[in-house]
């Protein structure tokens, strides 16, 4: 298999020829059903979002190409979500203490107004 174009859906994932074709056309349905309900709808129908995840991306992962782009996706995602954990964890510990340190002059000033 080939892997060469970027999924209409998911652009990280890489599709052979017929794939993209296939699934371009379901998004383009999708976006005709869309229109004929909400003719200033723009965007990737939502449709083609939950097809793909439910019906499209199921199917396609027993290609082990495929599977192996998931896996990979899923590392991917799993990285960055670390990095912005580690990122809420810097901020909050810097932020906690600011506080602290307001917390203590505060308890100083009512010392002195006490």
């Amino acid at each position: 298999m080939r892997t060469s174009k970027a999924h209409p859906v998911a652009g990280w994932l890489r599709v052979e020829a017929g794939t993209y074709s296939r699934t371009l056309d379901q998004v383009l349905r999708h976006r005709d059903e869309q229109m004929a309900a909400d003719p200033n709808c723009s965007g990737l129908p939502p449709a083609s979002r939950a097809w793909f995840w439910s019906e499209q991306l199921p199917r396609l992962v027993s290609d082990p190409k495929i599977r192996e782009q998931v896996a990979s996706r899923l590392g991917e995602l799993a990285n960055s979500r670390q990095g912005i954990g580690h990122q809420i964890e810097l901020q909050a510990g810097a932020l906690l203490q600011q506080q602290a340190e307001i917390d203590d002059e505060m308890a100083l000033l009512e010392q002195v107004l006490a």
